[in-house]
């Protein structure tokens, strides 16, 4: 279509369909002239769809629901996507069957759109899934992976008859069933729909009805700041630019957050760190020791807070208790469900690990010049050529062993914290049968906090290995800097060999605390920046005598980040019942090849 107007008539072109379709005279232009400075009939299309979102969706129930579920850990990135894109659907169908010839018009205005569009080398499984999605709106197919079509199948399964919450009723479903694996506390989105809206209008507005695992006044200025922008973002844009780099800088800028506070925040939050995590066991001169040394380079202004946990380090807060013992109570059940499994898996182990060590340390001898004199052979002396009369005894010189485990107890854990809890402790016990000193801990990271919870340490009793299953996941991770606190520890001990055992998912991945106009280290901690950070710590603790064995507790899609940050030493299965023995297969190789 060829569309003449002035500047003028097209400013009054756009404003009268954008005010027609959403029936609001208030709203503004927002970016409709930058669409058709762009083309003509984007710029129509854009305005029209403008309208139908500000007519169909309650925005403030979208804020609600994402405000929830993104401080009970779900993963933001996926979540706002699969909102944005489910929302862009319903709206979509709405006005398409209202207005029939938007249809044409948007087909011309891609085009043209296309035109000024880079497609992403390094496509996430949301970047794919938008791409299918605009790629059918348009009328043209391409083959996909498998995943990709199916949650396209069911986004194209919202239609023109949904409201808002029916929407987000889908986008749960669709979260749950392929990035999450179980719902977390959202009955009420299922509930009377009047009681449904009440609740996300709450979660939407006040802070006090989000239910975090914490209640963070610590995070207010961030979650809101975040949350507000994404769904003033993906309620004002099309699902098609978030695909590509059409303005890489504004990517840069939001890659790059930075939470900023005054000292006066910053004084309430390191108050209130042992309030919800637990009093530290350090005292405040080893912490700020350690901290000189270790929070350098890319952690520069970070700091660490070592904690026995909520449930042993005299937490009065009766919100954190009863959300970790509720947790405990399910790592237990999911336990429980495999005992049988588990327990052979401990004890295969144990075997596996303790024959492994017997033939490292066997002591053997061979008949020699020198050595042991062997009374039975001294009647050669003056008989025959042959005096060797003594044996020369062979040993392994392999001083002891020592071992940590470390559990990544970041959010993107939550849908797995049973799995992680019991692979933890499978190797923890089998460790403290064979009698190998081990610890265990867990790493997380909230505000410029890595918080590291210890559930055993080297040398306490078998009964403390119970403790892992006081494991829960929530906040962020910055794996280096977590790594670099743990080995300082484990160097300290006098075994001659140490291990160390990581399970994580390979998604380093934190945020960071500007609390002077001066930033110091790097502004953000994501991505390959983040991956690089971790495996140069991987590096350096091989360097220096330690061997690192990761655990890959991820998704198969996120392989390459463990394959990049451990090498060939890391374990990944999906069956639980091979568990013990891909872990002994890999520690006895290791073991072996000490030296």
């Amino acid at each position: 279509m060829d569309w003449i107007y002035s500047d003028y008539e097209k400013s009054t072109r756009l404003k009268n369909i954008l005010w027609t379709v959403s029936e609001d005279y208030s709203e503004d232009l927002e970016r409709l002239e930058e669409y058709a400075d762009l083309s003509h009939d984007l710029g129509l299309y854009y305005a029209a769809k403008s309208g139908a979102r500000k007519k169909y969706i309650q925005w403030n129930l979208v804020k609600g629901y994402l405000n929830y579920r993104i401080h009970r850990g779900a993963n933001g990135d996926v979540l706002i996507d699969l909102a944005q894109i489910c929302c862009d659907v319903a709206v979509e169908s709405k006005l398409v069957q209202e207005r029939p010839g938007m249809v044409e018009i948007r087909e011309a205005g891609y085009r043209d759109l296309l035109e000024n569009f880079l497609l992403s080398k390094n496509k996430t499984l949301m970047d794919k899934v938008k791409y299918l999605v605009f790629l059918r709106q348009t009328g043209k197919s391409v083959q996909m992976d498998r995943m990709v079509v199916q949650i396209v199948d069911e986004i194209e399964e919202v239609h023109e008859t949904m409201d808002t919450v029916e929407i987000l009723q889908k986008v749960e479903d669709i979260y749950v069933k392929h990035f999450e694996g179980n719902r977390d506390n959202v009955d009420f989105l299922y509930e009377d729909k009047e009681q449904t809206v009440e609740y996300l209008e709450q979660y939407a507005n006040d802070m006090d009805h989000r239910g975090d695992a914490y209640k963070d006044f610590m995070a207010e200025e961030y979650y809101d700041d975040v949350i507000s922008d994404a769904v003033e973002r993906i309620s004002s844009t099309l699902v098609v630019e978030s695909m590509g780099e059409t303005n890489p800088s504004e990517k840069e800028a939001r890659d790059n957050r930075v939470i900023s506070i005054d000292e006066e925040m910053a004084s309430k939050i390191y108050d209130q760190i042992s309030y919800y995590h637990g009093k530290s066991f350090l005292k405040p001169e080893e912490v700020k020791a350690m901290e000189s040394k270790i929070c350098r380079q890319s952690h520069e202004g970070c700091r660490v807070h070592f904690t026995d946990g909520v449930l042993r380090a005299g937490v009065e807060n009766s919100f954190q208790i009863k959300y970790v013992e509720k947790q405990k109570e399910n790592n237990l059940h999911h336990f429980n469900k495999f005992s049988q499994i588990h327990k052979r898996n401990v004890l295969k182990l144990k075997e596996t690990i303790i024959r492994t060590l017997t033939m490292e340390t066997e002591v053997s001898t061979i008949p020699s010049s020198y050595g042991e004199i062997v009374p039975s052979k001294l009647w050669k002396v003056g008989r025959v050529a042959d005096l060797k009369v003594f044996n020369k005894v062979l040993k392994n010189e392999k001083g002891g062993y020592v071992v940590d485990i470390f559990l990544d107890g970041s959010g993107s854990q939550r849908s797995r914290q049973g799995n992680v809890a019991a692979q933890g402790y499978i190797i923890s016990q089998a460790l403290t049968l064979a009698g190998i000193p081990n610890r265990v801990m867990s790493f997380s990271s909230f505000l410029d906090y890595t918080i590291l919870r210890r559930f055993r340490d080297y040398d306490s009793p078998e009964s403390d290995n119970r403790n892992i299953f006081e494991y829960y996941a929530t906040g962020n991770n910055r794996d280096g800097l977590a790594i670099r606190a743990v080995c300082r520890d484990l160097f300290r001990r006098p075994e001659e060999h140490k291990i160390l055992i990581i399970l994580s998912d390979g998604k380093p991945n934190d945020i960071k605390i500007a609390k002077t106009s001066t930033i110091r280290g790097e502004t953000s901690y994501k991505g390959m920046k983040a991956i690089k950070d971790t495996a140069l710590e991987v590096r350096k603790a091989r360097k220096n005598g330690a061997l690192v064995l990761g655990v890959f507790t991820g998704k198969e899609e996120d392989l390459y980040a463990e394959k990049y940050i451990y090498g060939k030493d890391f374990i990944y299965t999906r069956e639980v019942d091979r568990f013990a023995d891909i872990v002994g297969v890999y520690l006895k190789r290791i073991i072996q090849n000490y030296e």
